[in-house]
């Protein structure tokens, strides 16, 4: 009996192995995914660009894009963060409603409304708006690959023909 019961740990052992690093893995959730998006907006919001960046991949390829301009790489990103920060108080993001869509093991795309509040001087405005995050999950944790906020402007007397 003993070669068998050591027959059948080695088995299992090889199964184990065949299965791959991570096969045992829980399957992410929305609602891990949502809780990410929510922190990222708390750390936007909170003018910390370390708490920020610390979310943000660090991989060539990460961007975002916002009001027609592009940011390409983690560095030109913290730039942004960074100038942002020194806006303090200015703008808050509030996020709505929050799709989650997994591309495949380890990468989900959201697509949330955001309703942003914005404050200069004794002027203030609310916009509303959509922001699309591609994640990635990388050690563990998710990170945004990239970002794009579009923002509705407030078209004011445009004659309807040319606001469609």
């Amino acid at each position: 009996m003993p070669h068998v019961r050591t027959g059948v740990i080695v088995l299992a052992a090889v199964a184990g192995l065949a299965a791959g690093p991570g096969a045992t893995d829980v399957p992410p959730s929305r609602d891990e995914v949502q809780k990410f998006v929510r922190a990222y907006i708390d750390a936007s919001n909170e003018s910390d660009p370390t708490a920020f960046m610390d979310m943000v991949s660090r991989k060539p390829e990460v961007s975002t894009a916002a009001t027609g301009n592009i940011n390409r790489g983690w560095e030109a990103i913290r730039s942004e963060a960074d100038r942002l920060a020194a806006a303090q108080g200015t703008h808050h993001v509030t996020l709505g409603s929050a799709d989650v869509t997994f591309l495949g093991p380890g990468y989900a795309l959201v697509v949330a409304s955001v309703t942003v509040d914005l404050s200069v001087g004794e002027n203030q405005a609310q916009m509303h708006g959509a922001m699309t995050l591609v994640l990635e999950k990388s050690s563990g944790k998710w990170k945004v690959l990239h970002e794009h906020d579009s923002l509705q402007f407030p078209l004011g007397d445009i004659p309807d023909s040319l606001a469609n």
